[in-house]
């Protein structure tokens, strides 16, 4: 499970052209493919793809699509698994811009607007990459990665510069009101969302946080909908999916525990015993002996 923007940071793929802690400019570049890599994002990303097919799943299972000269706007706190596909025989280059809700409310402060509309926030916004969208990174990477100038005010204005252009570029108030609605409280409905996602490799803070509850919240939210604790609850639906995927017996203990939300072997290990009796292996032997003698 990656967290981004931090596990980006020590990455050898990705360069940091300014950074305020998790306010940042990055430049993700690479050669050969990246698939199925699992994330969610801690803060709003901007993502401009220079080369190369950026390719995303939701918790939804929407396809999402970005191709050179396009880029993509996600909201923070969307799961999602990715591909980046570099252009044959050449890279995949890319260049996120994460910032958080002050930048917003900084944009507003710094911008005339009309009214702007409280419906329902869009999963995402996809447009080109303008003429002036294109200078403006080129200019970006061109000054500040290579004078390394990191500092955070000029971070705060090279992006509210690009919310700026991109509300330029989108006069019909759709910018306007993306940005809006990503400051309101957004609450998903946990018993959908739990039966869902139970099987990702998250902790209960990152559902509290995808569901847009504190953990307090979410913990009395939790118990309404399913009369018991998040972590009892999904000990119990990840290993009753363990018990089903193993009795096929088509994939291995290790396997499984990561298909089922389990990072760690060994205590998937633990915690299956703990339910069957028996460890993975054994299961899987104790069935595969009873399958012989009928």
């Amino acid at each position: 499970m990656i967290l981004l923007p931090q596990r980006l940071f020590d990455s050898p793929q990705v360069s940091t052209i300014l950074r305020d802690g998790n306010v940042c400019i990055l430049r993700k570049s690479l050669t050969e493919n990246i698939v199925q890599r699992e994330g969610y994002i801690s803060n709003h990303v901007i993502s401009m793809v220079l080369s190369g097919e950026q390719q995303l799943r939701t918790y939804e299972g929407k396809v999402i699509k970005v191709r050179t000269g396009e880029l993509l706007f996600i909201p923070r706190g969307v799961y999602y698994v990715t591909d980046l596909l570099p252009e044959k025989g050449g890279n995949f280059e890319s260049v996120l811009f994460y910032f958080n809700d002050d930048m917003i409310r900084e944009f507003f402060t710094n911008t005339t607007v009309k009214e702007v509309t409280r419906e329902k926030v869009p999963e995402y916004l996809k447009f080109p990459i303008t003429a002036p969208l294109k200078s403006f990174v080129e200019a970006t990477l061109q000054i500040y990665e290579q004078h390394r100038l990191r500092t955070k005010g000029v971070l705060e204005l090279k992006i509210l510069e690009l919310l700026l252009l991109l509300n330029h570029q989108n006069g019909d108030q759709t910018f306007a009101n993306f940005l809006f609605r990503l400051t309101l409280p957004k609450k998903r409905n946990i018993k959908s969302f739990m039966k869902e996602n139970y099987d990702k490799p998250l902790k209960v803070e990152d559902y509290a946080y995808l569901t847009g509850r504190s953990m307090s919240t979410f913990r009395r939210d939790f118990k309404a909908y399913f009369d018991t604790t998040p972590q009892q609850w999904l000990k119990e639906q990840r290993l009753e999916k363990a018990l089903i995927l193993l009795s096929k017996q088509e994939m291995s203990v290790t396997e499984v525990a990561y298909e089922v939300g389990y990072e760690n072997i060994s205590y998937f290990i633990r915690a299956f015993k703990d339910k069957a009796g028996l460890s993975p292996k054994q299961y899987m032997l104790a069935l595969h002996r009873n399958n012989l003698k009928h």
